[in-house]
């Protein structure tokens, strides 16, 4: 049978990851999300103590210097830092499933050589790690299986005797200019489909031919940087690419369930926050002589809200323990968990504004933040209208 208990050392994990969001994240997060700026609004003492902690390398094993946790110990703390901030929580998530993908596919040398730095939890600095996928094409464009080699990625790196040159652009990625370690999904060969035709690189900031571009001024998600990043003749060696030439897009994918796991704690969290928000209002706001909770139109919303999120940690645990352990069939796909806790996100974030009424609508309460992080959550990691494509031929396909 199946216990959904947690053990005590999760419920440890639990328990820190809640103080510190309570005490270090929370306390900032409006004044962040309210910075006109987009290049400021980042907390670096936050993410600084949280990777004090290992937050940013949760999933790399204890022998490179990671905590080596589980993918549920990964979601309970991703869910508790969520609630504080989704944004910030972001950061992190991103940095774990990233710092995974080079654990689970570079060599002993590559993971030594990019993860026990990445890892080390002593001093005053943060660690972060960011991947370029996504181009100015769109983001599903880079998963193209048509077997037109002039469709697909556009980011190309051609081979010049033991080195790869690399031309092209990325948009929209997470830690854009925060980072200390940069991953490009780039295409190694324009003759092939492109699905054997990508692979995957890493490097530092500052290696020549690469820079910064445009720092993205988002509707939510503030305090997550997410900006362009442009190559330029940018050189490097064949051991920075990980894995073997062409394999670029199963690596890709293999993340990308990892991320439908983390898309699914973050939404969580993000809705948890305005589900007790919008309970404690309902509680306190009295109307004719009671508590608005008391009238059968707020109490059923908020059962409605608190079974939706329920339902969809179950899902997400469910699917976190199947990527854990590499049991997927037809049935439980990895990207279910994303798109239902996305969804449901959406909708419990504005249930909530609409119990908090007019106030909910100003800046004073955090119901208006809530439903503006909660839009992009169906949108990145795949869009759930492609994710249930890719459900649809993975769940039905014949042979």
């Amino acid at each position: 049978m199946i216990d959904f208990t947690l053990t005590e050392d999760q419920l440890s994990l639990q328990e820190v990851a809640r103080k510190f969001a309570e005490k270090e994240v929370k306390p900032k997060a409006a004044e962040i999300d309210r910075m006109a700026d987009p290049r400021q609004a980042f907390d670096a003492e936050a993410t600084r103590k949280a990777c004090a902690l290992g937050f940013h390398a949760m999933l790399v094993p204890e022998k490179w210097g990671g905590l080596g946790l589980t993918m549920n110990d990964f979601i309970i703390v991703i869910e508790e830092l969520a609630a504080a901030d989704i944004g910030f929580a972001m950061n992190l998530a991103v940095s774990c499933s990233v710092s995974k993908m080079i654990a689970d596919n570079g060599t002993e040398a590559q993971a030594e050589r990019w993860l026990r730095p990445y890892c080390d939890m002593r001093g005053d600095t943060h660690h972060l790690v960011a991947f370029g996928g996504t181009e100015p094409s769109g983001g599903t464009e880079i998963f193209c299986g048509d077997p037109d080699p002039r469709l697909g990625t556009r980011t190309t790196a051609r081979a010049d005797g033991g080195d790869y040159i690399i031309n092209g652009a990325k948009c929209f990625i997470t830690n854009t200019s925060r980072a200390e370690l940069y991953g490009v999904l780039a295409r190694t060969d324009k003759t092939k489909n492109n699905l054997v035709a990508n692979s995957v690189f890493f490097f530092t900031p500052d290696t020549p031919g690469f820079s910064i571009g445009k720092i993205e001024d988002k509707m939510g998600h503030r305090g997550m940087s997410n900006g362009e990043l442009i190559f330029d003749n940018m050189r490097l060696a064949k051991d920075d690419m990980i894995g073997a030439a062409g394999e670029g897009l199963p690596i890709l994918m293999r993340c990308y369930h990892v991320n439908g796991v983390m898309t699914g704690a973050l939404s969580i969290g993000l809705a948890r926050a305005a589900y007790e928000m919008a309970l404690n209002y309902a509680r306190e706001r009295v109307i004719w002589g009671q508590p608005i909770i008391g009238y059968q139109a707020i109490s059923h919303l908020l059962v409605d809200m608190k079974m939706q999120i329920e339902a969809a940690r179950l899902l997400t645990q469910r699917i976190a323990w199947a990527t854990q352990y590499g049991i997927h069939d037809k049935g439980i796909h990895p990207a279910m968990g994303k798109v239902f806790a996305s969804e449901m996100a959406r909708k419990v974030t504005t249930d909530a504004l609409q119990i908090l009424g007019g106030s909910g609508y100003m800046k004073g309460f955090p119901a208006e933040k809530y439903v503006r992080d909660s839009m992009v959550t169906t949108i990145y990691d795949g869009a759930n209208q492609v994710l249930r494509n890719f459900m649809a031929m993975d769940m039905f396909r014949t042979a």
